[in-house]
């Protein structure tokens, strides 16, 4: 995931100079460094600095997914418009500072300009603003709330309309709560906002509540979990395309070859023989592709490797935690990609529901983050991601049809409609099915499907039907439509 940030801290400002926005743009371009961001960091800027940085950044997003822009320093609402103010901004009058300030509003479109799925904006720019008491008494102090494109959130210091102190330590309060949470672990972005308004009421004593408008559509979490050292999940180029893969010489390598039999009598044994491996020898690549191979034999309906997926808790329990590590990610592994080593298109979901059972097992937490990993250059293709064990919400827009049928016609996931014909590219709902085209399924059934398609453990997702009566009585559903996600 290309993640893309631009930080500014402005301190110098002539007769109301501040501490701590230098600190506090330098560090957290620091920490959003280390969390695989490429960052951008201006200090002390001029207007003229500010509008450059911007543009430069803006021109940047063509190829970023996350784009995060901070701003620590005055800021001001002017007529109901924020702008975040430069070391050299005017401020003799509302006007003169209107025109000598990088208005909020440009950032905002800026990034909802650029290709960047997630947009983020950070403001510690609520700081008591001695100039806009000049103008207006102080009615109208702090930074006003605005609109939020969709896929963006904007992060204030403080409420709408309140102002907050630039702090007595080396950061700002807000920036420092941030700096606090923001690289936890597994952490959607949401919740880290929560988090840092708990702190900073804490640190303040109640005194200073920050604040958030959101318009995201999907999960971001700034540091999700990533496999660790205990077992070293890196296998071979003939692992991963295990088309070619071969062990000689050994009762693991008869195994395998087996399993790859596409023969039921041959590939029944061959499980059976599982219980005489010496595991304790054999190479993580070995376990990796025999993983692959149980899971490959139990979709081409083999009854032991079945019943061994459906015992796979007890199956891979017995067995030392390294060994059922390796079987594991090779399971997972066969799910989404195929024996040259391709992403599916269609994933190998026949027995899915049997090995993410295993999700949220303690036991089998590090096979989720190694498949979590795997699929990263891919986030963008999947519903559901293994080991989030979070909740996907899909809205499914039904409507009778001339003959009173009850028709599937579209499929809503985060506003996109997904449900395309079996050409890919035209939705459904522009397609026009005869009924000779329609499966007819109950909605059990059809729910059912749909997290077959979706490759969604069904425990996951949530469905809502525009028409309740959905729910009574039977569907009639494309059979060759596709429920897929564009990324271009």
């Amino acid at each position: 995931m290309i993640k893309k940030a631009l930080c500014v801290g402005n301190a110098l400002y002539p007769e109301a100079a501040l501490k701590n926005p230098g600190n506090d743009a330098t560090d957290l371009a620091s920490k959003l460094g280390a969390l695989g961001f490429l960052c951008k960091l201006i200090t002390n800027a001029t207007f003229r600095g500010m509008e450059d940085a911007l543009k430069e950044f803006a021109s940047e997003l063509s190829d970023a997914e996350v784009a995060l822009f901070f701003f620590a320093g005055h800021g001001m609402q002017i007529s109901g418009d924020n702008y975040l103010t430069a070391i050299d901004t005017d401020f003799h009058s509302e006007t003169h500072a209107k025109y000598s300030s990088l208005p909020l509003n440009k950032v905002i479109d800026l990034l909802d300009r650029g290709n960047n799925a997630t947009s983020i904006i950070v403001l510690d720019a609520c700081r008591n603003n001695p100039y806009e008491r000049r103008w207006r008494g102080g009615e109208y102090l702090g930074l006003a709330p605005v609109y939020a494109p969709k896929g963006t959130i904007i992060a204030y210091a403080t409420s709408p309309g309140q102002i907050a102190s630039d702090g007595s330590n080396k950061n700002g309060a807000f920036t420092s709560a941030l700096l606090n949470h923001i690289d936890q672990q597994n952490l959607t972005i949401e919740d880290l906002f929560k988090r840092v308004r708990n702190t900073l009421s804490a640190m303040t004593s109640g005194k200073q509540t920050s604040w958030e408008h959101t318009s995201l559509m999907g999960d971001f979490l700034f540091n999700p979990s990533v496999l660790t050292d205990e077992f070293i999940a890196e296998y071979s180029s003939q692992a991963k395309a295990d088309a070619n893969f071969h062990v000689a010489g050994s009762l693991l390598g008869k195994i395998i070859g087996d399993l790859r039999s596409h023969n039921w009598y041959t590939q029944n044994p061959a499980v059976s023989s599982l219980a005489s491996v010496e595991w304790a020898n054999c190479k993580k690549d070995d376990l990796f592709v025999v993983g692959r191979n149980l899971y490959q034999a139990a979709c081409g309906d083999s009854a032991d490797a079945k019943a061994f997926l459906t015992y796979l808790s007890l199956k891979l329990g017995a067995l030392e935690k390294e060994i059922a590590f390796h079987i594991l990610n090779g399971m997972l592994y066969e799910i989404y990609f195929d024996s040259a080593d391709r992403f599916r298109d269609i994933k190998k979901v026949d027995h899915m529901e049997k090995v993410f059972a295993l999700e949220g097992d303690e036991r089998f937490r590090l096979s989720f983050q190694f498949i979590q990993q795997s699929l990263r250059p891919y986030y963008k293709q999947l519903f559901y991601i293994p080991g989030t064990e979070s909740p996907v919400v899909v809205d499914v827009v039904v409507a009778f049809n001339t003959e009173n049928e009850l028709e599937v016609q579209r499929i809503v996931y985060e506003s996109q409609d997904v449900f395309y014909a079996n050409d890919g590219v035209t939705l459904v709902n522009n397609y026009g099915f005869t009924s000779s085209q329609m499966d007819e399924l109950s909605a059990t059934e059809y729910e059912t499907k749909l997290a077959f398609q979706m490759a969604i453990p069904r425990n996951r997702l949530i469905i809502t039907f525009s028409d309740s009566r959905a729910n009574d009585q039977n569907l009639f559903v494309p059979y060759s439509a596709k429920v897929q996600l564009l990324t271009s």
